[in-house]
């Protein structure tokens, strides 16, 4: 019985070779597809909700949407600015803060259709003081944040993509605090 579990493993493992191999030669010959030119702009909106986690402790609800754009300096090198709008649903205050922010990102084709395009991004946001992001160095309405976002998408036709990938925060101030969340991405490019 154990002999069928190690070859049926062995033959997964075997096929995902298989099927990793064949995508990047189909990358190598195809390009991966034609996100990431050199002069193109993209249009996009990074939306996510959930419950959160901060590493303070506490739970809350909240939603993040981000509208912004992105200019491929290079071959598959981006840079890009955004407006958020986050809000925060707890016990009793619900803050809600306005920012904007810088970016730089790298896409990453895996398939003609697939790619990951990670981020980094610095935030300041304006607005009342967002846990799990209470900076005590800043006035109480000003917070930085140091993120990284890594979606991979789906390249649904020329021009239009949808995707989806971790994002990772960092509050600056006096004690650093970090917040983890899964966020969705949907854009198009020309």
């Amino acid at each position: 019985m154990n002999a069928n579990k190690w070859q049926t493993l062995a033959a997964v493992a075997g096929l995902m070779v298989s099927v990793t191999a064949g995508a990047q030669e189909t990358t190598a010959s195809t390009g991966g597809g034609s996100f990431g030119n050199v002069g193109q702009l993209v249009i996009s909106t990074d939306a996510s909700g959930s419950l959160g986690y901060s590493t303070q402790g506490s739970g809350a609800g909240f939603i993040f949407l981000e509208p912004g754009a992105d200019y491929f300096i290079k071959q598959n090198l981006s840079v890009g600015s955004g407006l958020q709008l986050r809000a925060i649903f707890s016990e009793g205050d619900d803050p809600v803060a306005f920012g904007l922010n810088v970016r730089a990102g790298y896409n990453i084709p895996l398939t003609d259709k697939v790619s990951v395009w990670p981020k980094g991004i610095i935030s300041l946001q304006l607005g009342d003081p967002l846990l799990p992001f209470a900076n005590a160095s800043l006035p109480a309405d000003v917070t930085v944040i140091l993120e990284g976002y890594a979606p991979f998408l789906f390249h649904v036709t020329d021009h239009f993509f949808v995707g989806g990938g971790p994002r990772l925060a960092f509050g600056l101030g006096d004690d650093v605090e970090v917040a983890f969340s899964v966020a969705t991405t949907l854009g198009g490019y020309f």
